[in-house]
């Protein structure tokens, strides 16, 4: 008797686990057209909501060409100062600068970040063409709505030595690392559009990593041009 309710006993722990676990052989028959639905559903609703919140809708309204047009003497502000020093430049001198008009869809946007990158093209010591890469990444936060301007530049002394630009493209992420908006102009052909994750680009001996160079507009003389137009960078 003792035997026979084990047995009973057995056989129903047995049939649970069968009832059970079926569920998930199922699943794993399934194999990966069941996970990339599921993936593809969890896609579907976070753009959903994002679309609902509106808070992460970027335009890029106007972008800088990066040739002779991106060239800027420095601007020149008059002063009083009683004992100042006189101008010792005779040369003007020119910026590589670069200007970006974009706009925001609402109220408020928490942050965003842009980062720019720059081709010059140049000659080297010994005259043959050489090229020098740039990056920046600016973050700006609590955005409100409406029209903005971004503006990074390359100082007088980096493009005397170094060359003009030739290339240059833009990526702005919103908070969650999503791209919101990307633009990218060259006068030259790469092979790949993203040419700055090329390694084929980057890598070739021709181009050079410069730091150091590439500077937010609010850390040169044309700070003081506009400046209600662009967000405080943090």
């Amino acid at each position: 008797m003792n035997l026979s309710v084990q047995c009973w006993v057995s056989g129903a722990v047995a049939l649970a686990v069968v009832l059970v676990a079926e569920p998930v052989f199922a699943q794993l028959r399934t194999g990966t057209g069941s996970r990339l639905s599921t993936t593809g559903s969890a896609k579907t609703m976070v753009t959903a909501e994002r679309a609902d919140k509106k808070s992460d809708k970027v335009e890029i309204k106007r972008f800088p060409k990066p040739n002779k047009t991106s060239m800027v003497r420095t601007p020149e502000f008059n002063a009083n100062a009683v004992g100042g020093q006189a101008k010792i430049s005779k040369k003007p001198r020119e910026w590589a600068l670069f200007e970006i008009h974009y706009a925001t869809a609402t109220k408020w946007t928490d942050e965003l970040s842009f980062t720019y990158h720059v081709m010059t093209k140049g000659k080297d010591d010994e005259g043959k063409e050489a090229y020098s890469y740039y990056t920046l990444t600016l973050r700006y936060v609590n955005i409100p709505k409406g029209d903005h301007m971004s503006s990074v530049a390359l100082p007088p002394s980096m493009v005397e030595r170094y060359g003009e630009p030739i290339s240059l493209a833009l990526e702005i992420v919103g908070k969650d690392g999503t791209v919101l908006a990307f633009q990218s102009e060259s006068i030259i052909n790469y092979p790949t559009k993203e040419w700055w994750k090329d390694p084929n680009v980057l890598d070739r001996p021709q181009v050079s990593r410069r730091t150091g160079g590439l500077m937010d507009r609010s850390k040169t003389p044309f700070a003081l041009i506009n400046a209600d137009d662009y967000e405080v960078v943090q």
